[in-house]
């Protein structure tokens, strides 16, 4: 790490100061090669800034200090006076240390500490890599706003990512998109990509288990820390993505950040952010997944769609995109591939499973046959309560095994 003048706490005279800050000023302006080994008292720094909360300080603007001190040390420890003096000159391209950030930081920087962050990582089995560490993946730093940090969780080495595909869609698909979903999954983890989703209910949960089952890999993108399980309902597909080196959960939050609202919308950039191209397979008109593909075409990522009927509510979204958004239609992982430039040799033949089913699951998948059967007849045949017979017919009808006909009557799809 290179050498940055660090203000000395004792008392100094004007002129000292004067003389440490020019010395600062006049520090080398070529970019600092990234270590290949991150040092640790630095990851602590990038911990605590990363958890301050100081609104308004974008990643880029730290890798900027960092470019050209080889540390953002001074953002910690440095004087209010010697860091707005730092913003004020126009040289350095350091004006996001105005009078706001900087009185934020030095309120927000005492209540932090790395070393307890870091130790509460290791608790959570969890790896922390700024956006100036050698293994921060590349496609990610170069979005809009990228995440200061990302937090990883799983066995898949992130040194390990190479192309990659975001399988994005509606919580609520109908079998039709439910057999894509898992299908494209498979097919396209078996030919060497790596599947990036979300990890919510639906099209997200499919593509997931889609790309396990055919023996790829897939990455899951929360809203939330990387330990926080939402839907509680994904705890076995969870456990799944740890147990192996196909999987890995990814998040910009610390573990225990409880995912709100507006931290859904705003994790589908880093959705995108993974990937070399997003295929939206089902979607209403004004569903979240919409705003993956916005992030998509920002990225610059070749956006595929699944077409569907025009009296689908579900392919509101992907016919839209098709016939608006210059989207390209596909009905093949052969069609995506050829586009992505990637080999279609590998394609292994895949016919999804339900190896996933345990449990009141499969109890129920068990009693279901082709013929439509009553709420209140499974009820009584399996002897389970309504909320959890409700909530295993949910699951499989959105994993696109079962079907849901008028009068509450299901059949397996």
């Amino acid at each position: 790490m290179t050498d940055s003048p660090i203000p000395d706490r004792d008392d100094q005279t004007e002129q000292d100061r004067r003389e440490r800050l020019e010395r600062a000023f006049q520090a080398r302006s070529a970019s600092v090669e990234l270590p290949e080994v991150f040092p640790h008292q630095e990851l602590l720094y990038w911990l605590e800034i990363a958890n301050m909360g100081v609104a308004g300080i974008r990643a880029d603007e730290l890798m900027r200090v960092y470019e050209r001190y080889g540390s953002i040390e001074m953002l910690l420890t440095w004087s209010r006076g010697d860091l707005l003096e730092l913003g004020a000159r126009e040289n350095l391209g350091l004006n996001f240390l105005d009078e706001k950030r900087v009185q934020s930081l030095i309120e927000k920087r005492e209540r932090v500490d790395g070393e307890v962050l870091y130790d509460k990582l290791q608790i959570a089995r969890t790896s922390f890599y700024p956006i100036v560490h050698p293994h921060y993946p590349r496609c990610l730093s170069n979005i809009h706003n990228a995440p200061i940090g990302i937090y990883t969780r799983g066995q898949m080495p992130i040194t390990s990512l190479g192309m990659a595909i975001a399988i994005v869609g509606t919580r609520k698909p109908t079998s039709y998109g439910s057999k894509i979903a898992k299908t494209f999954a498979g097919e396209l983890a078996s030919a060497g990509l790596i599947v990036v989703s979300g990890m919510a209910l639906g099209i997200d949960s499919l593509a997931h288990w889609g790309a396990i089952e055919a023996g790829g890999r897939t990455i899951a993108v929360l809203a939330g820390g990387v330990d926080h399980i939402y839907p509680s309902t994904n705890r076995k597909l969870y456990d799944r993505l740890l147990a192996k080196e196909d999987g890995l959960i990814v998040s910009e939050y610390f573990p225990g950040t409880e995912p709100k609202t507006w931290m859904f919308p705003s994790r589908n950039r880093i959705i995108t952010g993974l990937s070399n191209a997003l295929l939206l397979v089902e979607a209403g008109a004004k569903s979240g997944s919409l705003i993956s593909a916005k992030f998509a075409f920002e990225q610059s990522l070749e956006v595929f769609a699944i077409p569907g009927s025009i009296w689908a509510e579900m392919s509101a979204g992907p016919n839209d995109l098709i016939h608006k958004d210059s989207a390209r239609l596909v009905t093949s992982t052969k069609q995506i591939l050829s586009h992505m430039q990637v080999s279609t040799a590998r394609i292994a033949d895949f016919a999804p499973i339900a190896v996933q089913l345990y449990g009141r699951e499969k109890e129920v998948f068990d009693r279901l046959a082709n013929e439509p059967t009553h709420f209140e007849q499974l009820t009584q045949a399996l002897e389970i309560s309504v909320g959890e017979l409700s909530s295993a017919l949910t699951m499989l009808e959105l994993a696109g095994l079962i079907e849901r006909l008028p009068g509450d009557f299901y059949q397996r799809a």
